[in-house]
């Protein structure tokens, strides 16, 4: 008997929770360098915080009073993304031995639901320990598009001595103006090929201003590279504060930002020498890992940092639907 697709009611999270923290056992069999939970407890706390986000929605496949797995998203809507769905880590697991088929009529149920609503950008950031459960999102459209990666702090070396002429320094309340003027930087290369981010120009002045703050904040250790008396890169570490619902991140983590390195400063080391001063200051300080993510496409940055030794956790998929579908949808016109 095929499994009976159902709206996620408050009533089956104890269920879930048990599903999901089983997963995450099994991801982090492959990856040990996940967090390991107390068993259902904070499984259900991070099914919790996915059904807390505003326009969540969920489905469940039962087979009489068994669950067999279930999916919760929820809908962003702002100037960024426009209107989109997103199903987080927590959001998605199946019962042991489930098959994987079983993500396809989850998904067609849901993201029905999304698309009547004018939602055509879908999202779903899945472990990478789960091959099977990513090609299965692979089968549906999705690709990937972000990279959350882990780096442990026992395994980095000491700092490494910059490369000739490129001095490191940490940064003071008094470098407001050199910080700003990096924060154009990401934005710059994303736009490239073969990344093709784009960047909305009204957003710059808030992103110069925020970055600008980032070095006058007692909680961010900021980074800077000198060519001579030129500011030629930066790296930024501040400690994690990544959504329950994530689940990937361990304790005594430190998170990894505004990585910029000029174009006439790269291939040198700099951005190496940057990221070896940033994790020893991390680990002298008590943290024990450091977490950051990246476009995967973004080939400067996405061939650099693995180098590092940061390794994939989780993928964010995208699936973008083309929005004809709203009106070409088979119908005879008039």
């Amino acid at each position: 008997m095929p499994a009976h697709i159902v709206p996620f009611t408050p009533e089956m999270i104890p269920g879930a929770a048990a599903l999901l923290a089983r997963r995450h056992q099994r991801d982090r069999a492959a990856l040990p360098l996940l967090p390991q939970h107390p068993g259902n407890s904070a499984a259900q706390h991070a099914i919790q915080a996915a059904l807390a986000r505003p326009h969540v929605s969920g489905v469940a496949a039962i087979d009489g009073d068994r669950l067999l797995g279930y999916l919760i998203g929820d809908m962003v809507i702002d100037s960024l993304w426009g209107r989109a769905a997103w199903v987080r880590p927590a959001g998605c697991a199946l019962a042991e031995g489930q098959s994987t088929d079983l993500i396809a009529p989850l998904y067609a149920e849901l993201g029905a639901r999304w698309v009547s609503r004018g939602c055509f950008a879908h999202f779903a950031v899945m472990p990478t320990a789960d091959r099977v459960l990513l090609d299965a999102w692979f089968l549906l459209g999705f690709g990937v598009e972000q990279i959350h990666a882990l780096l442990p702090l026992d395994e980095i070396p000491q700092p490494a001595r910059p490369p000739a002429g490129i001095s490191i320094r940490h940064a003071t309340p008094a470098d407001r103006a050199i910080m700003a003027d990096f924060s154009g930087g990401i934005g710059q290369q994303q736009v490239l090929a073969p990344t093709w981010g784009l960047t909305l120009p009204e957003q710059a002045p808030d992103l110069r201003e925020g970055w600008g703050e980032l070095v006058e904040d007692d909680t961010v250790d900021v980074w800077f590279a000198f060519e001579g008396d030129q500011p030629v890169g930066t790296v930024t570490f501040f400690p994690s504060e990544v959504p329950q619902d994530f689940m990937f991140v361990p304790p005594q983590t430190t998170h990894l930002t505004c990585v910029v390195v000029r174009e006439a400063a790269r291939q040198r080391g700099v951005l190496r020498a940057l990221l070896s001063c940033g994790l020893a200051h991390a680990r002298a300080q008590g943290f024990q890992f450091c977490e950051t993510d990246w476009r995967s496409a973004n080939l400067p940055i996405a061939r650099a940092l693995p180098r590092t030794g940061f390794r994939p956790a989780l993928y964010r998929l995208v699936r973008r639907i083309d929005p004809r579908i709203a009106w070409a949808n088979g119908s005879t016109p008039d």
